[in-house]
């Protein structure tokens, strides 16, 4: 082939070449982009467990009597969050929070108090209760919370166990169905950033048991045992219905401070107990076979924050809080804590 040939065939392939490119890249240009980042799946906020049921979806809470004669309790486990606080007389009573747990048979339901609104309603606004004094009642109603009563139980959410009881320990709640009444309105679902859940520090120091006194007659302790916190109170094993011994992964103390009550007392003559939840106050979180301080704050929207001593967010273990307030030493009603 003649030289002259050759440099026009190579100059047909060149043009060919470049017009294939400039086609083919017109409107592709740009560099391929990313796939979007998948949505992090669901998770409850007060467990930091895996939903085994859609959310969002509404929270309720249940006041459970812890008197010697309400003993053993029903549904107390499959609560996601369980509060401990001080009532009249030296005994405490629960108030248990239904997020991703629930349960058709909770109790024995009993009053409600003046302190609950500052309480649970961080967590949610509704409440189930079997009845208050007006002053308690007044409370609960300017704090905005959804309301139910065996008084005022249209939605027949309370039922008695056994059928037609009259004793004061027998009343009881279906979660679901209070659940049912109130699936429309936002204001029951649980704030998603409240507990944080994570890795154990490396800082936590060993704890084989803590001892809390809510008065010379009243002692619960938890100890470490089999991978769980296993509660007795004054001494015993502390059991439930389902499940058994109270065995749960995270108890957290938070110290608070208790006076009596100026105005609220009760059928004996025993002033209410007033629970401070204003400020911050020392706190220990015990999981793990280990305890880690810290300390707890209330914002101005009333929701509490949780830290360690570092400032950083306390990490919860996933699965069950029972949160114990236990009073401090700064209020008139003292308290105890010891942790080993």
């Amino acid at each position: 082939m003649a030289p002259r040939e050759s440099l026009k065939l190579i100059g047909v392939v060149l043009i060919a070449a470049l017009t294939l490119v400039a086609c083919g890249g017109e409107g592709e240009s740009a560099s391929p982009q990313a796939p979007p980042t998948p949505e992090p799946p669901p998770v409850c906020p007060l467990t930091g467990e895996d939903p085994e049921t859609d959310l969002p979806r509404p929270a309720v809470a249940v006041k459970i009597e812890n008197s010697p004669q309400s003993r053993p309790q029903v549904g107390l486990l499959e609560a996601d969050v369980v509060f401990e606080e001080i009532v009249e007389g030296g005994v405490t009573r629960f108030a248990a929070i239904y997020h991703c747990g629930s349960s058709k048979k909770v109790g024995p339901v009993r009053s409600a108090r003046f302190d609950d609104p500052r309480i649970v309603g961080p967590f949610t606004k509704v409440l189930a209760y079997s009845g208050a004094n007006g002053i308690v009642e007044k409370e609960l109603r300017q704090n905005d919370m959804k309301l139910f009563t065996e008084q005022t139980d249209r939605a027949k959410v309370f039922f008695r166990d056994p059928a037609g009881s009259s004793d004061v320990h027998s009343l009881r709640l279906n979660v679901e169905r209070v659940r049912d009444k109130v699936k429309n309105d936002v204001t029951t679902n649980p704030p998603l950033d409240i507990f944080t859940f994570g890795d154990l520090p490396a800082s936590a120091k060993d704890a084989k048991r803590v001892m809390v006194s809510f008065g010379s007659s009243n002692l619960v302790t938890y100890r470490w045992a089999r991978g769980a916190w296993r509660r007795f109170q004054d001494g015993v094993p502390f059991k439930v219905n389902p499940g058994g011994q109270v065995a749960v992964p995270n108890v957290l103390v938070q110290e608070v401070r208790v006076d009596p009550s100026c105005c609220i007392v009760d059928v004996t003559g025993n002033r209410s107990p007033d629970i401070s939840l204003k400020g911050k106050g020392r706190l220990w979180l015990l999981r793990d076979g280990k305890v880690i301080p810290g300390q707890w704050a209330i914002g101005k929207d009333g929701r509490p924050a949780y830290t360690t001593a570092d400032g950083d967010p306390l990490p919860f273990k996933i699965g069950p809080i029972w949160i114990e307030l236990v009073p401090s030493p700064k209020g008139k009603v003292k308290g105890k804590t010891v942790i080993k």
